[in-house]
């Protein structure tokens, strides 16, 4: 680091540039990673709701035929319900069985045919209806629970992936807020930096001019600021530019105030001396700034020739 880095912010540019590109680094990869993390959280809660899907699917079928045992997918359901209920081989067999044995009774005592026989067999085959029916119903009933555990489980499965996705795109949003964040303060110090770098020159310069005051209002007059120092005197760092006169030599004086601040002085002008007296003029970070005792030595020297005249 030299001197003239108080005039210029790059190295702190150059930090920030590291830190943003470091921070920009930083949330790519924890993107990538909580990215990943939510792609694996999807296949996991996938996974865990299969066999639930399967559960449910199985015990829907049953609640079908449940709903229609009780009437309440209508007529065609209950319909389908009963030749459902004929076509079990153990209906059937009981069906066959019964009959046989009301119909061998009725042949051992002599009543084949009869009225009794038939009401026999009528109130056999209503009785058994009914208990096949009850059976019927009883036998889905756990399918109802069943589809009930499952979609709880197909719910809170859901609620499960929803709650670890939106935790993570939570980490997400905290992540990137937290990186512009971290770029913005890069960003905010860089021009602090520039700023105070300004604030730096243009202390610089106005040291130096209040210097060179002092001495043009000193009994040595211009020539009073002899030795190297060379004084920024670019007419492009000055407003309020007027002529208050003129030296021996005939180089033109000023009154004026540098750029951003009210403090006056009095001085020359950087381009008029160098048309002139080039070796008395130097560049400085762009700007031209003046050797006053090279810029004076002519007009000082008529100065005393003319006072010991």
């Amino acid at each position: 680091m030299s001197i003239f880095d108080i005039f210029d912010n790059s190295v702190a540019q150059d930090a920030a540039n590291a830190q943003i590109a470091g921070i920009n680094t930083g949330v790519s990869k924890a993107t990538e990673n909580i990215n990943q993390g939510i792609g694996a959280i999807n296949t996991n809660y996938t996974n865990a709701l299969q066999p639930y899907l399967t559960n449910y699917s199985n015990a829907n079928a049953g609640v079908d035929q449940l709903k229609n045992l009780l009437g309440l997918n209508g007529q065609q359901g209950a319909d389908a319900a009963m030749k459902s209920l004929e076509a079990t081989p153990g209906y059937k067999f009981q069906l066959q069985q019964g009959n046989n044995s009301i119909n061998a009774a009725a042949a051992a005592n002599g009543t084949l045919a009869s009225g009794k026989q038939l009401i026999d067999l009528s109130n056999y085959n209503q009785g058994l209806a009914s208990t096949s029916y009850q059976n019927a119903v009883n036998n889905l009933m756990p399918f109802l629970s069943g589809s009930q555990t499952a979609a709880g489980g197909i719910a809170g499965t859901y609620t499960g992936l929803g709650n670890a996705t939106a935790g993570q795109y939570n980490n997400l949003a905290n992540l990137n807020y937290t990186g512009a964040t971290g770029i913005g303060n890069a960003n905010a110090n860089a021009i602090l930096a520039e700023n105070q770098a300004n604030e730096n020159q243009w202390g610089l310069l106005s040291g130096l001019a209040s210097a060179g005051s002092k001495v043009l209002g000193s009994s040595g007059g211009l020539s009073g600021l002899a030795g190297a120092l060379s004084v920024f005197s670019d007419e492009n760092l000055k407003e309020n530019i007027e002529p208050v006169g003129k030296l021996y030599d005939g180089t033109n004086i000023y009154r004026y105030n540098y750029i951003g601040s009210l403090i006056p002085h009095i001085g020359v002008m950087a381009q008029e001396v160098e048309r002139d007296r080039p070796e008395a003029v130097t560049e400085i970070a762009g700007f031209k700034a003046v050797n006053y005792a090279k810029a004076t030595d002519r007009a000082a020297s008529l100065a005393r020739f003319l006072e010991a005249a």
